[in-house]
């Protein structure tokens, strides 16, 4: 019977799991880092189209054009948040078996 101690097999598989630990933690760091991006980005957009739509207003004295700027913006605003919300939904498992569809596939 081999030792524990002296063990290669154990000692390897001991390092498989703390490169593996190792990763998951990489992935949460870059994913946490991706979320804070986004949600900066989806602020910056919120407020740069509120600052136009205001120069537009008091500035330019232009309605249509402020409620084009407003338009523009949220609509890219509202893009951008449901893509970045999304992202973070992980896709379905086809395979498994409760997203087994039990109509004919033609």
């Amino acid at each position: 019977m081999a030792k524990k101690k002296g063990d290669p097999r154990r000692e390897a598989r001991k390092e498989r799991a703390r490169a593996a630990k190792e990763a998951r933690r990489a992935a949460e760091k870059q994913m946490q880092r991706l979320q804070t991006r986004r949600r900066r980005v989806s602020a910056l957009i919120a407020v740069l189209t509120f600052g136009v739509a205001a120069v537009c207003y008091w500035g330019f004295d232009e309605q249509q054009l402020t409620g084009v700027v407003l338009l523009v913006g949220g609509v890219l605003f509202l893009l951008y948040t449901l893509g970045a919300l999304g992202a973070h939904v992980k896709p379905r498992d086809r395979n498994r078996a409760g997203s087994i569809d039990f109509g004919r596939r033609d």
